[in-house]
């Protein structure tokens, strides 16, 4: 045999000594079981339950016939079917940011889409909040949404004259809190 090959040999075996005892370092270790369990996800949902209904100060509107000026404030009324499930579960009510569209391109719609402001609250047992907690099933609760035309000015107010604004999209939204 040749140095060449005897080296080449000496080398394989070096390699593979080395190799095999990688896996043999001895390291104590040990395991333990734990008791797991199950987890289970809560829940939060809303749902419309009854007939809703428009008012101002002076009663009951009906929208659709209803001419709004500035200083008025429109309350929908609804109830709504909310589960609320979960050990540190806390949501707050809200509208989506498109529940009040203008009706059209034209500047007094767009105007007066950009007066209005809305806010909502929910009433959970006779008291109001705008923030719902865990309860066993499901609970009926009121939703009021406002939609408000704050008294502006001549400038603003009377750029909204004959405006039109479109509802359709208005949505309430229970959204968890952190």
């Amino acid at each position: 045999m040749n140095k060449l090959t005897k080296s080449a040999i000496a080398g394989a075996a070096g390699i593979a000594l080395l190799l095999g005892g990688a896996g043999s370092l001895a390291y104590w270790n040990d395991s333990a079981s734990l008791s797991g369990g199950t987890i289970t996800a809560g829940e939060l949902t809303i749902a419309a339950s009854g007939t809703p209904s428009w008012s101002d100060v002076n009663g009951p509107i009906t929208l659709g016939s209803f001419h709004a000026v500035p200083g008025d404030v429109l309350t929908y009324t609804a109830t709504f079917n909310v589960t609320a499930v979960g050990d540190n579960l806390s949501a707050t009510v809200a509208l989506t940011g498109d529940s009040i569209a203008a009706a059209s391109s034209a500047g007094a719609d767009v105007k007066l889409a950009s007066l209005l402001t809305k806010s909502a609250v929910i009433k959970v047992g006779g008291v109001t909040t705008s923030t719902v907690s865990p309860a066993a099933g499901t609970q009926t609760v009121t939703v009021s949404v406002s939609i408000t035309w704050p008294n502006g000015t001549p400038a603003n107010d009377n750029v909204a004259m004959n405006g039109a604004v479109d509802l359709s999209a208005m949505t309430i939204t229970l959204t968890q809190n952190p």
